[in-house]
């Protein structure tokens, strides 16, 4: 008897603690909140993630058109017990906008897409599902301005912005988290309230590198810059074997952190690109943008080029240099059809109903120059294992700070994005071209070892090393991504998470 009694309590418990997902979608239906209606084909489509290594299915999936709607979404999956995640273009890496696990609601913001200039402030307004291709034609049209933001011109505004959002600009004005001056948010309570310097001062800081904790940002104002007329666009292919890759390595160290006379200038924004050539060696790919004469680049960037030539295997015949207006400059940076035959065929205008997919595993780290030691453990597994690898890999290593760039002039604890006193933003990736399965236990196997080596070998220097959530990686554990995306402003973070969210309405696996 005492069994029977014990079973049907844990069964009672199991019913009342399962959140009741068919009565989120009819209470979204019962708000007049549009939907896609799970089983539709509507539902299909738009919960294909953006990796399609990864596939979650929400329990309902929100697609509103106003505020009021979006209050009342949250106010639906409050009252059941269901997760909140806003979507604005879905390219999360893991996935986190569709949940990162099943059965979230999901309020895809795809129809916030307003982008006006204001045009005495020059002050813009624009909706978290603006794809940062059409921002940037959007404010382009409005007075030729700009703000600094990444190139894929398929990327939504809202998760970009909020978690940092590098680019070709950043080293010269900023992250893209930088230029905005104000939000709207719809928080756990279904409430609307701005946050900005002097309202919600404390919400303002942690939606400015976390924003995905907190709320559904519904509006941003951002300030503008004039968009720069003139930009070099610069290509530069070095084919390195394993002892020239670290000479190449730790010029391209010293002349990014400052260390070359002249220095690096605040106009020039530069990276690495790193793949598979012929046999054992690999392409480091120099590329990036100048922002002014294409002179003055060229004195600029001298330093690095003298040090560069001196390791040997700039392959000449393939150097771009190219001086091109603003949009150019956006669109080729993407596309990189200036350089051999790698055009991906991409515009910056971007349809309603983009849609775009790839099958991969990617990880990041955020360092400044690398020790000795970290150079060689880098170099080392970088060869050890890259030109055996049969995948379609890439590494970026883009330089985002330094002792001229713009990135660490806000402190690093202004806002809660936590990397501003590092140089290199690390984007390591691993992929396979659709409709091919991820090799996943192998895939992470093999990229899991440059993090680490570089860790151990920078942990031995004192160095500890963040990520960036841009780049999402879903093998980390909760107190993992904890450490390592927020660092020392994680404790800042949780109080800031207990006062807008205690009941942890927006939530995935990965929330602070």
């Amino acid at each position: 008897m005492a069994t029977f009694v014990t079973a049907l309590l844990l069964a009672a418990q199991l019913v009342s603690a399962a959140p009741a997902l068919d009565s989120v979608v009819k209470c979204l239906s019962s708000a007049n909140v549009p939907q896609d209606v799970p089983g539709s084909a509507a539902f299909s489509r738009d919960i294909i993630p953006y990796n399609l290594r990864l596939s979650f299915t929400p329990s309902a999936f929100a697609v509103p058109t106003t505020v009021p709607q979006i209050q009342k979404a949250v106010s639906c999956a409050a009252k059941y017990g269901v997760k909140v995640n806003p979507k604005s273009g879905g390219h999360s890496y893991a996935a986190h906008s569709l949940g990162g696990e099943d059965g979230h609601l999901v309020i895809d913001l795809k129809n916030f897409k307003e982008i006006s200039v204001n045009s005495a402030t020059k002050v813009a307004t624009v909706g978290p599902g603006t794809r940062l291709g059409n921002l940037a034609l959007g404010l382009y049209s409005q007075g030729k301005r700009a703000i600094a933001h990444g190139v894929c011109p398929g990327v939504g505004v809202g998760g970009h912005v909020l978690h940092g959002g590098q680019g070709y600009s950043s080293h010269s004005h900023g992250l893209a988290v930088d230029f905005i001056e104000s939000a709207e948010v719809v928080l756990a309570d279904s409430s609307v309230v701005t946050a900005s310097a002097t309202s919600n001062p404390d919400l303002f800081w942690a939606i400015r590198g976390a924003g995905f904790n907190l709320g559904v940002i519904t509006s941003f104002k951002f300030r503008t810059i004039a968009a720069p007329e003139d930009n070099v666009l610069f290509y530069y292919p070095y084919v390195w074997s394993r002892a020239q890759a670290g000479p190449g390595w730790t010029a391209f160290q010293e002349y990014t952190a400052g260390r070359t006379t002249p220095q690096i200038p605040i106009g020039l924004n530069i990276r690495f690109v790193i793949v598979k050539d012929s046999g054992d060696n690999l392409l480091f790919l120099l590329e990036g943008a100048y922002h002014g004469s294409e002179a003055d680049y060229l004195a600029t960037i001298q330093p690095l080029l003298d040090s560069l030539n001196a390791v040997g295997g700039l392959v000449e015949a393939d150097v771009v240099v190219k001086t091109v207006g603003w949009l150019d400059s956006l669109l080729y940076a993407n596309s990189n059809a200036l350089f051999r035959n790698w055009d991906n065929g991409e515009k910056l205008e971007v349809p309603f109903n983009y849609t775009a997919h790839a099958t991969f595993y990617a990880k990041s780290l955020m360092t400044n120059d690398l020790s000795p030691a970290g150079v060689d453990a880098w170099i080392t597994r970088l060869y050890d294992t890259g030109p055996t690898n049969s995948r379609n890999w890439y590494f970026i290593v883009a330089a985002q700070g330094g002792p001229t760039s713009v990135v660490p002039l806000v402190p690093n604890n202004a806002t809660a994005y936590a990397h501003r006193d590092q140089i290199f933003e690390w984007q390591l990736v691993d992929a396979v071209a659709p409709p091919t399965t991820f090799p996943d236990a192998e895939g992470i196997a093999w990229l899991t070892p440059f993090i680490t080596d570089i860790q151990a070998a920078e942990a031995a220097q004192g160095k500890t090393l963040g990520m960036y959530y841009n780049y999402a990686d879903p093998a980390l554990s909760k107190s993992e991504a904890d450490q390592f995306y927020w660092l020392d402003n994680l404790a800042r973070l949780e109080k800031v998470k207990q006062k807008f969210d205690p009941k942890r309405v927006f939530e995935n696996p990965q929330t602070v």
